[in-house]
């Protein structure tokens, strides 16, 4: 199903906003919470917003800037933020920006949850071409006097920078079992195609873990790969399906993987939900460096597969 929700803007943004985000060094080791209120109000008469921005933890900042909504992308026009954002959807932006406060340059993408009160976001916080920082968001909207207390792992980093669940008991970005839903799909120009319905399934072995995927719009088939992990990164055996990722305490993941007989490459970004049970993605798809198309939506966890689909020693299919 096509739905083009681009010409709606980046429209359920406007209000107030609290969360807890998780700040992990580049290594993807835990260094501590922060907490970032958010107030983004749009400008009378104008297609311009304000967000007023108050963000304290490992890495602290405070100030203010300026949108101008061109609907289908967003300027950043500083002073505390200045760059692109690319509107995929109505809840869904994907920016590339600059904090003169920090120094650091901020490949970010920011979705909104179907209910439209909570946001879900990855920030891979960079100085020239060295990760520094990756801040995992989960945000509620602020809808009445008491802003409530969000959700957070109790601990200290000095406990759970060498814990690579930080504190959660395991890493919940590749437990064993599946991840399903329904996936919005994009060509190379943003324009909407068919959504599809896909699904993710990981088995645990002695070493390292399988995956087998299928549903992706533009590698068809079900694809299947060996990976090894240190439960930091994980990168896979050699084959026509490769690729790797780094992780920021189990919760979050950024990498590429290849798709050697499609000639395609796909760049997957995740953040998992604090409890678990779901997680947001944003797949770009690229031939060599020119983008082909993205999907992104939100898949759900169950800890049982689907044998008759994806049962061991499955090959990969030539089509849908």
């Amino acid at each position: 199903m096509k739905n083009d929700t681009r010409k709606e803007g980046f429209s359920q943004g406007i209000g107030r906003w609290l969360g807890t985000a998780e700040v992990y060094a580049g290594s993807g080791r835990f260094l501590g919470n922060a907490t970032d209120r958010r107030h983004v109000q749009k400008q009378v008469d104008t297609n311009r917003i304000r967000i007023d921005l108050s963000f304290v933890g490992p890495l602290k900042f405070a100030g203010h800037y300026f949108i101008e909504d061109h609907t289908e992308y967003r300027l950043y026009q500083g002073p505390a933020n200045t760059g692109f954002a690319e509107t995929l959807s109505s809840g869904l932006i994907d920016a590339n920006a600059y904090w003169p406060v920090t120094g650091l340059t901020q490949r970010f993408y920011l979705m909104i949850l179907p209910d439209g009160d909570k946001q879900m976001s990855l920030g891979l916080m960079s100085r020239g071409e060295k990760l520094i920082y990756v801040v995992v968001g989960e945000y509620s909207r602020v809808t009445g006097e008491y802003d409530g207390i969000p959700s957070l792992v109790n601990g200290t980093s000095y406990d759970l920078a060498d814990d690579p669940a930080a504190g959660r008991g395991e890493v919940l970005i590749q437990r064993e079992g599946q991840w399903t839903g329904e996936l919005s799909t994009l060509d190379a120009d943003l324009a909407p195609l068919d959504a599809t319905q896909y699904q993710e399934t990981i088995t645990k072995k002695d070493i390292g873990l399988d995956l087998t995927i299928s549903g992706t719009a533009f590698a068809p088939g079900t694809q299947s790969t060996t990976l090894q992990t240190n439960q930091w990164e994980t990168w896979s055996a050699p084959g026509n399906f490769v690729g790797s990722y780094s992780m920021s305490g189990g919760r979050a993941l950024s990498g590429n993987f290849h798709f050697l007989d499609e000639q395609l490459r796909v760049w997957r970004r995740e953040v998992v939900s604090h409890d678990g049970s779901i997680k947001s993605v944003l797949h770009t798809w690229y031939r060599g460096g020119m983008r082909v198309g993205v999907q992104f939506g939100i898949l759900s966890y169950t800890e049982e597969r689907d044998t008759e689909v994806h049962g061991e020693g499955m090959e990969k299919s030539g089509g849908e």
